[in-house]
């Protein structure tokens, strides 16, 4: 196990207090790796300290709050946390499985405070929360979808309601339209008949009016003719 354990710290997958006695120059190593690792809390009692250089959600798009997820969904804050595990995994990925079970127990073993069901645990307590949280906004996305297809057929049937309206009232616009051009055509044929009539009949009596002042005028060139003679 120790052996097992010595070759994790050297992969800087974890690490552990220096215990007394060490050498400056492995106290200065020890140091080193402490600070180029992730900083995670340090046993009292030498336990090795789970770290990894794989930082969570690297190459996953994630714009989750997960905090909030979890804590709405009551999942309570773990020892050894789903996460953690998931950084080790990936650390000990180039392992073949035999070898990362080994790692894995030896972790395990190495360390009281925590047990390999902490994690698991969370990770069941999350995957629900999860399921819970796509559930509902599964189900707030469904409720969308109805009250948009009812305000849609809302819109729709109102729609076809003013249309329907709007064409009724255009249709009866057109009646009007043809009944005015109709009774204008035949107020404008009765006017222009009576212009005409009017004409015929002006034209009528100028012509009377003619005949009788030639007659006239004949009649007075006759009349002073006479009476000329008379007076020789």
């Amino acid at each position: 196990m120790k052996g097992m354990m010595d070759f994790l710290e050297k992969a800087g997958l974890v690490k552990r207090d220096i215990p007394a006695g060490l050498s400056t120059n492995e106290s200065t190593n020890a140091a080193a790796t402490h600070q180029t690792s992730t900083p995670t809390p340090t046993p009292t009692d030498g336990s090795p300290v789970l770290t990894s250089p794989v930082e969570p959600g690297v190459g996953v798009n994630v714009t989750l709050n997960l905090d909030r997820i979890y804590s709405d969904h009551g999942v309570n804050p773990s020892l050894y946390p789903a996460e953690r595990l998931m950084r080790l995994m990936d650390g000990l990925s180039a392992m073949d499985p035999a070898t990362r079970q080994m790692a894995i127990n030896a972790m395990d073993a190495a360390d009281e405070s925590w047990s390999i069901d902490d994690p698991l645990n969370d990770a069941a307590a999350k995957i629900q929360a999860l399921a819970a949280h796509a559930s509902s906004i599964t189900g707030s996305l469904q409720q969308l979808e109805l009250e948009t297809q009812a305000r849609l057929d809302a819109v729709t049937s109102r729609q076809e309601k003013v249309v329907g309206d709007i064409r009724k009232q255009m249709a009866e616009l057109e009646g009007l339209v043809e009944r005015e051009l109709s009774r204008s055509a035949q107020e404008i044929a009765t006017q222009e008949v009576n212009m005409k009539t009017a004409r015929e009949q002006i034209a009528r009596e100028l012509a009377e009016v003619a005949q009788v002042s030639q007659r006239l005028q004949s009649l007075s060139g006759q009349v002073g003719v006479s009476k000329t003679n008379v007076q020789e």
